[in-house]
């Protein structure tokens, strides 16, 4: 599914990640900050409930990862919150940067539409 963007927009995206593994999460062609972390509902063995929900503190981002940013470390069984500004028209792409991961539904297109 193709997803559009607004030129000129600013939205507050939240990668939800269920697996074990972290993810290293790219935007092509947009800077972003790192807002906050929070961890998901969690059983007893550590597995993310669902539906998934926010469950733990707000954390703040590192301090490495203050500033603008076009990659973000999705830890497991977190919700990382970021927020992008969408200022160049065109299609482009987000995905996780560990190549095996592309071709398993992490490789989305947006458009950035005028």
């Amino acid at each position: 599914m193709l997803e559009n963007r607004a030129l000129g927009g600013t939205e507050v995206w939240e990668i939800n990640n269920f697996t074990v593994d972290a993810h290293p999460i790219h935007l092509h062609l947009v800077e972003f900050e790192v807002v906050n972390r929070q961890k998901l509902s969690q059983d007893e063995e550590g597995n993310v409930t669902f539906p998934a929900a926010p469950a733990g503190s707000i954390l703040p981002p590192a301090p490495w990862e203050t500033g603008l940013k076009d990659t973000v470390l999705a830890p497991p069984g977190f919700v990382t919150r970021i927020k992008a500004h969408f200022d160049i028209a065109g299609r482009y792409a987000w995905h996780c940067h560990i190549v095996d991961h592309e071709d398993n539904e992490m490789m989305r297109p947006y458009d950035v539409l005028p």
